[in-house]
């Protein structure tokens, strides 16, 4: 099964207080994402990463919840592993 669709990697949670993608602030934590294309990393806020997050499930892409975005990314964090995602494109 080919994965080149993915194009991000959930790399953890953050304490930083502002979304880098809507620019919203006073937010409890963001995810950190790390752009496979470009490289460069990103803090997202929770609603803003599910609406970009895709995730595989037997074989089609789903969104992602906010719950599982956060619980993604306090797993990385957590286990010290990334965790390659798809997005909307």
């Amino acid at each position: 099964m080919s994965t080149t669709y993915k194009r991000f990697t959930i790399c953890g949670i953050s304490d930083k207080t502002e979304c880098d993608i809507c620019g919203k602030t006073n937010l409890k934590m963001t995810i950190v994402i790390e752009s496979q294309e470009t490289g460069e990393i990103l803090h997202y806020g929770s609603d803003c990463a599910s609406r970009t997050l895709r995730q595989d499930y037997f074989g089609k892409r789903y969104p992602l919840s906010r719950e599982a975005a956060i619980s993604a990314g306090r797993a990385a964090k957590r286990e010290g592993r990334r965790t390659a995602v798809s997005s909307i494109a």
